[in-house]
């Protein structure tokens, strides 16, 4: 039964940092954004996706969305972090 549960965590363990890791990417892909639309000319649009809409929106406007969601995923990322820890914990407890 212990080799089931343990089995368990490792998976959950397994999902868990597999989210955080494709979460880190996406913040990668952030600052990657952000370095473009800060170096770009002030004259160049930049548009954001809604749904099936597309809309303009200004320099600042773009920035702002960018920090608004790293800060999501940042949070997101300390929140898998911590459960990671609680199941590596639980994984020690296990197999003492």
């Amino acid at each position: 039964m212990e080799a089931v549960k343990a089995y368990d965590l490792e998976l959950q363990l397994r999902q868990l940092r597999e989210l955080r890791q494709a979460l880190e990417l996406k913040m990668k892909e952030l600052e990657y954004a952000e370095g473009i639309i800060t170096a770009t000319k002030s004259e160049r649009k930049i548009y954001r996706a809604f749904s099936d809409l597309l809309v303009e929106v200004t320099k600042d406007e773009a920035i702002e969305h960018i920090e608004r969601t790293r800060l999501v995923y940042k949070r997101e990322i300390e929140k898998l972090k911590e459960k990671e820890k609680e199941i590596m914990k639980k994984l020690a407890e296990l197999r003492a």
